[in-house]
């Protein structure tokens, strides 16, 4: 992942939120390999994201009317499976023996929280967080926010086509060639779904850099084959080789069939 965002690749993963502020956590490697990284300050909102059910449960505990204490029988205690093992953790000293009522479940869903995104994972993301800096460490990242630092991995979901259209390069067309003209008044007039498929299908990410369209360096290739072909493209070069279609529904027609069933032959 560092690799990436220094080579200025986008990945097409998707980490919770809050993956990226224990990222920041702190945002420098500290000299001091004793001091805690990747430990940064949850909240219920956060675990919606990664254990949306779970979160649910925990809403409907703070909000319970009942008597928590003897409807629930539940103490600072939390039991986790690891290896099919089920172990048991306590979120602070003797909580096996500290029942949660509801003067204290604020307390307890907190401590649950701050368990399940930052203890219980403290070894693995300790280890994910020295990587990533080994590669990316820098002071600039002292000025950028958890989502900022998401779009330099993963890029940034607006599509701008028209920018895209400025900054297109050719190989065997002109830009007012027919088929090109074809292209991007079918390209325009898509559906945000399609175009996200056609930037998908020649760039292997439908997102977009941090520089924007132009860091693409997107090519049109004139492909000089039958017209009943569909379009092929070369994703490591975003290259998109397109037949010279004679009319902009034989074209239309060719390429969303083309960008629309690029992956897995059709086959759940």
């Amino acid at each position: 992942m560092g690799l990436a965002v220094y080579n200025s690749i986008t990945l097409d993963i998707r980490f919770p939120p809050c993956c990226y502020k224990k990222l920041l956590s702190p945002p420098i490697v500290p000299s001091d390999q004793n001091i805690p990284v990747g430990i940064c300050s949850v909240a219920i909102d956060d675990l919606c994201q990664i254990m949306p059910e779970l979160a649910h449960g925990l809403t409907e505990l703070l909000s319970y009317e009942g008597n928590v204490e003897e409807d629930f029988y539940s103490t600072f205690q939390v039991f986790q499976e690891e290896f099919g093992i089920i172990k048991s953790y306590n979120l602070k000293p003797g909580g096996d023996k500290i029942p949660v009522t509801n003067q204290n479940r604020k307390e307890y869903v907190q401590l649950y929280t701050d368990f399940l995104i930052n203890k219980s994972i403290y070894k693995q993301f300790a280890a994910f967080y020295y990587g990533f800096h080994s590669v990316c460490a820098s002071n600039a990242l002292m000025l950028l926010r958890p989502e900022e630092v998401e779009i330099l991995v993963c890029g940034s979901p607006e599509l701008d086509m028209h920018a895209l259209q400025r900054s297109t390069q050719y190989d065997g067309y002109a830009k007012t060639d027919l088929t090109i003209r074809y292209f991007w008044d079918v390209v325009l007039g898509f559906p945000l779904d399609l175009q996200k498929k056609l930037l998908h299908f020649t760039t292997g990410s439908d997102r977009v850099p941090v520089g924007g369209m132009a860091d693409l360096n997107f090519k049109i290739s004139k492909n000089e084959t039958s017209t009943n072909w569909l379009p092929v493209a070369h994703t490591c070069f975003n290259q998109l080789c397109l037949p010279p279609y004679k009319s902009k529904k034989d074209l239309k027609q060719k390429l969303i069939i083309g960008i629309s069933n690029s992956e897995g032959f059709g086959l759940e």
